[in-house]
């Protein structure tokens, strides 16, 4: 499953989510259905916008940008982030609140409670799909490692409707227990649920974005492998050095220092870092540029 068809799943998703529930909230006067058509609307637009960044982070290397266009898909799911912690989370807790301060009656309360089923289960497929993308790039699968990975589109979009599906799924329980006891209050409560789980899922996003947006490094255990790669090339005698940085979701820049075996001619340390390259990319895939630089330990240069 690529990149898009995550994204694009979410797409089709919210935009059902924000058609339904903007038409129903105005007919019942729903808080609980007037949150969910922001979140859909809100989610639109973090669809969109991710929809750009994974395009524009595909761009090829120039002269302006020489590691390519990668991280830009950071930049979009800040703004998603923010848009999703603003645009839903901030007024739905508004919406609720307005309506515990001045209660007023529900309408078609049967028609809302269908369609927040509908949005169960919607936006329990859209995430369920987000989540393949992701045990697919994690063979492992588990919960930490794909809490640490740096497909931050489809991690943004399996959040969005993982939030959509226990979103709908307190606006249910709300309107359901309105159904029951005609207390109004429920829906209010409801709404302002929905709103601070939106926004710590938001905060929590822009976290992690911002970790590689400043520059993250692997993880020790996939450090662990591109020194193993190194060092398995014959001449290679120490790894002096290794830094790491993501230059796009699931892309690497690599630099390693290197203690070389003494007295080879320069074409064999041309051919030794070609070595050592092709090695580290066909231990981890991820790594797209991999910098071989060649020096001596300092202890060697304090005693010459």
């Amino acid at each position: 499953m690529n990149d898009n068809k995550a994204v694009l799943t979410s797409f089709a998703v919210s935009t059902f989510d924000f058609s339904l529930n903007l038409v129903v909230a105005l007919i019942s006067g729903s808080a609980v259905l007037l949150s969910q058509a922001m979140q859909g609307l809100s989610d639109l637009f973090t669809a969109g916008a991710l929809l750009v960044g994974v395009r524009r982070s595909r761009k090829r290397p120039d002269d302006a940008y020489q590691f390519g266009y990668g991280r830009e898909v950071f930049f979009y799911a800040t703004l998603a982030a923010m848009v999703m912690f603003v645009g839903t989370g901030l007024l739905s807790v508004y919406f609720g609140y307005r309506q515990l301060v001045a209660p007023e009656t529900l309408q078609s309360v049967g028609l809302g409670i269908g369609l927040l089923i509908f949005g169960v289960i919607g936006n329990a497929y859209a995430a369920w799909r987000s989540a393949q993308r992701l045990r697919a790039n994690h063979p492992d699968q588990s919960l930490l490692s794909m809490a640490r990975s740096t497909l931050v589109e489809t991690k943004t979009t399996f959040a969005i409707d993982s939030i959509g599906t226990i979103a709908a799924f307190f606006g249910l329980i709300s309107l359901s227990l309105y159904a029951l006891t005609g207390n109004v209050a429920f829906d209010g409560v409801g709404s302002i649920i929905i709103g601070l789980t939106t926004m710590t899922t938001a905060a929590l996003l822009l976290s992690d974005v911002r970790s590689l947006i400043v520059g993250r490094a692997v993880r020790p255990e996939l450090a662990g492998s591109i020194e193993e790669a190194t060092l398995e090339v014959d001449g290679v005698q120490r790894l002096l050095d290794l830094r790491t940085m993501y230059v796009g979701p699931a892309e690497l820049l690599v630099i390693v220092e290197v203690h070389l075996r003494d007295e080879l001619t320069t074409d064999s340390i041309e051919l030794i870092a070609d070595q050592v390259k092709d090695a580290i990319k066909a231990r981890v895939p991820q790594v797209r540029i991999v910098q071989v630089e060649a020096e001596t330990p300092d202890h060697e240069l304090r005693q010459t």
